[in-house]
């Protein structure tokens, strides 16, 4: 099949990298292009390079068997299409994307052209309820995972200072991922635990409230803002992390707890409904905060920096969840539904 591509942006996110490890899959038994919604440079951008997948700048009529949508985002873009060509919109927001759809109704659309919308999570179908009870699309939960970590023969860990305790934060640097939370915390912790750690944040600079913002600026060993890296680079970091730290108010199913769970990396949440359907548990396999509570963060951050046994509990429990959901290979399921919409066009064909 011809198959485009339809991401985001190229800068990293969870999305782009989601998109990626498709592509490459598709790449093998498909013509496969790619398009960006928000045209520009990133690492994301380089990696299809990489793969020898052209990127275009339109849809050519006739040129496409079948569009992959990604992100909510991309919403007008599906219902714009779909009259032409089969859709598939993968969805990765949860309440983030409800808010958008209210602010910009037109992104509504795309629940009635889609062919098949795909999600990760359970808690995600919960929260476009109301836009799918009379849309066309056939929904599936199809949770994924990033298996960059597993192709390096030997990822070594980013080193840091000596006696140094690094947290490392992977995300947009953006108001919902709620950075500033993990600085305040930071900064609340009696000293002479606050001037062991080193805070290492990975992500695109978009916008850091005033008062993080003075006390990055203020300490810039403590707080790193590192910006957009390539995935393996980030992937070190990670491996060099005692603690990972998402604070965000809005997530679906984030590549970076399991990347945390994989390296056996103690992780620190905000404790959001979606986490609930994908077997996260505070205090069994991960440590979680009311959204905001910074005074919870810091108590939380403060017990995985230094009780030894819980974090043993905390990261084995996590590793054990994450290997469970690695038996299923998400690509596979993926490109089986790419067959099941071959198969669709041609009993259309035949005018049934």
């Amino acid at each position: 099949m011809k198959i485009l591509l339809l991401n985001d942006e190229f800068y990293t996110t969870g999305a782009s990298i989601a998109m990626l490890r498709l592509a490459e899959r598709l790449v093998q038994n498909h013509e496969v292009s790619v398009m960006a919604r928000i045209d520009g440079e990133g690492e994301i951008k380089k990696k299809f390079e990489a793969l020898g997948i052209p990127i275009v700048k339109e849809i050519q009529a006739g040129a496409v068997d079948l569009l992959i949508a990604n992100t909510l985002l991309s919403g007008a873009h599906v219902a714009q299409a779909a009259p032409k060509v089969p859709v598939i919109w993968w969805i990765h927001e949860a309440e983030v994307g409800r808010d958008m759809i209210l602010r910009f109704p037109q992104l509504a659309e795309g629940f009635k052209h889609a062919a098949h919308i795909v999600f990760q999570t359970e808690f995600q179908r919960i929260v476009y309820g109301s836009f799918l009870f009379d849309s066309p699309a056939t929904v599936h939960v199809m949770p994924f995972w990033n298996d960059a970590i597993y192709r390096q023969e030997s990822l070594q860990p980013e080193p840091k200072p000596a006696n140094k305790k690094r947290i490392v934060c992977i995300g947009t640097i953006e108001p919902r991922k709620r950075i500033a939370d993990t600085i305040m915390a930071v900064d609340s912790l009696e000293a002479d635990l606050r001037n062991q750690i080193e805070c290492v944040f990975i992500g695109k600079y978009l916008q850091l409230p005033e008062g993080a913002r003075k006390l990055a600026d203020a300490f810039p060993d403590r707080y790193r803002m590192l910006g957009e890296l390539p995935n393996e680079v980030a992937l070190s970091y990670m491996a060099s992390a005692d603690l990972f730290v998402l604070a965000s108010d809005s997530e679906s199913q984030p590549l970076t707890i399991w990347e945390a769970f994989e390296l056996e990396v103690p992780v620190c949440l905000s404790d959001l409904e979606t986490y609930r359907h994908v077997g996260l548990r505070n205090a069994r396999n991960a440590m979680m905060h009311p959204v905001g509570n910074i005074d919870m963060l810091a108590s939380n951050i403060r017990m995985m920096l230094s009780n030894d046994s819980l974090r043993k509990s905390i990261t084995s429990a996590g590793k054990s969840l994450l290997l469970k959901n690695l038996t299923d290979d998400w690509t596979d399921r993926f490109e089986r539904l790419v067959y099941r919409v071959n198969t669709e066009m041609e009993i259309k064909k035949l005018g049934y």
